[in-house]
C-alpha cells in the first residue's frame, strides 16, 4: 500500500513546494524595488 501511495504523495509534495516557490519569488520579485 505505501508503495503505491508514495508516487502519489510525492507528486503533491512536489506541487505543493513548486506552488509555494512560485508564490515567493512572485513575492521578492515584486517587493524588490520597495526593499532596496
Amino acid at each position: 500500500m505505501s508503495v503505491l501511495l508514495f508516487p502519489v504523495v510525492a507528486f503533491g509534495f512536489a506541487v505543493v513546494v513548486g506552488r509555494i516557490g512560485t508564490v515567493m519569488f512572485r513575492e521578492k520579485d515584486n517587493n524588490a524595488e520597495s526593499i532596496n
